[in-house]
């Protein structure tokens, strides 16, 4: 079966666990050796250097076809995120917007965030959101239900966050998920598509977090979960092409 990796992680930072320092060669590799398709990826450089981070990305995805990235855009800096947006966003290896709510202070729901998300309505692109604490998770939902045309994807940054955000966003159908295997119990997924209700398959989304973490362990989460074989498919592949765009 192929894969689509949505969350793949270049150059080091303190979340970075067991893992060397990850690299455009490695990149190649991990496609290579577990037939991935496409491999969405974020430049960790760009939550401290917002607009060099980005560029530089932006020359990596160039190097292979089988890349696409998230332009990471920062609640504190809402001019250059929608100028970043504006450039980048006419280019067609873009997959969406990411924002890190690391602290409460990063909260999408900030006067900063706001701004962005309202002007992100104009690419129709997906926003990808990583949520570490219960406010960034009541942000989340409120920012989505206010910009219901937009597609939220939240992946939840701990445990508990990974069981409370399914009945929060069960309601809310623009929002899908992004399970780290890091941070999960063994049956999450087959939790996550029986709390989101029907079709909840179609909601669930995969990611190895490669480059934080071994790839092996977001690939056992998929295999050991109690789940059919097309509805595995569908999390692994089907859903994230739909979201790129492809036919």
């Amino acid at each position: 079966m192929p894969l689509i990796d949505l969350s793949c992680h270049l150059g080091i930072t303190a979340a970075t666990l067991a893992c060397p320092p990850p690299t455009l060669e490695m990149a190649r590799a991990y496609a290579d050796q577990f037939g991935v398709e496409t491999l969405c990826l974020t430049s960790s450089e760009s939550n401290t250097d917002l607009n060099g981070g980005n560029a530089r990305l932006a020359e990596v995805i160039k190097e292979d076809p089988r890349f696409r990235g998230w332009l990471t855009l920062s609640v504190h800096q809402p001019e250059l995120s929608l100028h970043l947006a504006a450039h980048y966003f006419r280019q067609s290896r873009w997959v969406g917007a990411r924002f890190e709510q690391t602290h409460d202070a990063d909260d999408i729901g900030e006067a900063g965030g706001h701004e962005i998300i309202n002007g992100l309505r104009r690419y129709s692109l997906p926003v990808f959101l990583t949520v570490h604490s219960q406010s960034g998770l009541h942000a989340a939902v409120a920012a989505a239900r206010e910009f219901h045309t937009l597609k939220f994807l939240l992946s939840p940054q701990s445990e508990e966050l990974s069981s409370d955000i399914l009945p929060a966003v069960r309601e809310v159908l623009n929002i899908s998920i992004v399970p780290v295997a890091a941070y999960v119990e063994r049956d999450i997924i087959a939790q996550a598509i029986r709390i989101l209700g029907e079709r909840g398959e179609r909601r669930v989304l995969w990611g190895s977090e490669w480059g934080r973490f071994h790839p092996a362990a977001a690939l056992g989460m998929m295999k050991d979960a109690a789940i059919t074989a097309p509805q595995r498919e569908r999390i692994m592949y089907r859903n994230a092409r739909e979201l790129l765009g492809a036919p």
